[in-house]
């Protein structure tokens, strides 16, 4: 999954802040419009979608979440970026990682926050635990996602999947 020279012997607290790949923000305002609150709506449930497809291995909604030129970073602790860029690569590229994983593996995701907002982009940001079960369930890693999300034809579709693991899993 991760080249060795790429992982840490810790994890620092508040590394995804420290390596500029979170920027939390302050509180946004009440939205006004129903626009608005649909697009917050459908902006965070395509991010979440994500995490039910890679689990039950459908590269077919995977690919269709996912924008043409989309990329996909991973990071451990901050040490050094993974990127693959555009769909089929992307999706090729997840895609050998599960059939590396002969377990059943649940992405809960939880603290959903949009973190950014307009009428043609989003940015969804989410905390990450990752469960591998076989005989029995364990937690595999825990971190964080940054979802950036562009509309297409009245679909959120993710344009950059940022992966930020505590460890390694």
């Amino acid at each position: 999954m991760t080249d060795t020279n790429l992982v840490p012997e810790t994890c620092p607290p508040a590394w995804a802040h420290s390596a500029g790949f979170l920027s939390l923000r302050h509180p946004r305002p009440v939205p006004t419009t129903l626009q608005e609150l649909a697009d917050r709506d459908l902006a965070r449930e395509s991010a979440l979608r994500y995490s039910y497809a890679y689990d039950e291995r459908r590269l077919d909604v995977l690919r269709s979440l996912l924008t043409d030129d989309a990329k996909f970073s991973i990071s451990v602790s901050g040490a050094g970026v993974h990127t693959e860029a555009g769909r089929d690569t992307v999706v090729e590229w997840l895609s050998g990682i599960m059939d590396s994983q002969d377990d059943q593996r649940r992405h809960v995701v939880s603290n959903v926050i949009i973190e950014d907002l307009t009428v043609e982009r989003a940015v969804v940001v989410t905390y990450l635990a990752v469960f591998s079960i076989n005989e029995s369930a364990q937690l595999a890693t825990t971190g964080f996602y940054r979802f950036d999300l562009a509309k297409q034809d009245s679909v959120w579709r993710i344009s950059h999947i940022f992966d930020g693991l505590d460890r390694p899993f």
